[in-house]
């Protein structure tokens, strides 16, 4: 099972620029655009690895989205990195005091943003990595899509 971030972000490009970012990292993505998507995730998934909260976004704040979180009794115990443009240090000081586990401001770039990621989380092996299985004697095995599947299918019957 691969390690999930949700990313709460309303800015479009920076939400993607996240997602192609932790996907090349192997995480799966989930993104909510504002707080009620958010909230309405919250209340219906299982909790993520790691969530990724930007401080201003629409309808409901960063703010009150990780009080929301810490009082959830599934997701309290979710690493939440809040992200900002601004490194204001009494917003810096009460993300910290009501939960969050880092703050990081969106001008250290993607390398400062990893960096946090990494510390909360393992790094998982990109889906067309060669993976062995564990407690096997059988050799590795590489994990193939559905659509190379059906190709290799297509290919053998035309064959035939």
């Amino acid at each position: 099972m691969s390690t999930t971030v949700l990313v709460v972000e309303d800015e479009q490009d920076t939400a993607e620029l996240l997602t192609r970012l932790l996907e090349r990292e192997g995480f799966s993505v989930l993104h909510a655009g504002d707080g009620r998507q958010a909230r309405t995730l919250i209340d219906t998934i299982r909790p993520p690895s790691l969530i990724l909260l930007d401080m201003v976004i629409p309808y409901v704040s960063g703010f009150e989205l990780l009080r929301v979180i810490r009082r959830h009794p599934d997701w309290q115990l979710t690493p939440i990195i809040m992200l900002s443009a601004d490194d204001y240090e009494p917003d810096i000081q009460q993300a910290l005091r009501e939960g969050a586990t880092a703050y990081v401001t969106k001008q250290k770039g993607s390398a400062g943003l990893l960096q946090a990621v990494k510390r909360f989380l393992p790094a998982t092996p990109p889906q067309d990595q060669i993976v062995a299985q564990a407690g096997s004697a059988a050799p590795p095995t590489r994990r193939v899509s559905v659509r190379h599947r059906l190709q290799g299918n297509q290919r053998k019957e035309r064959a035939a």
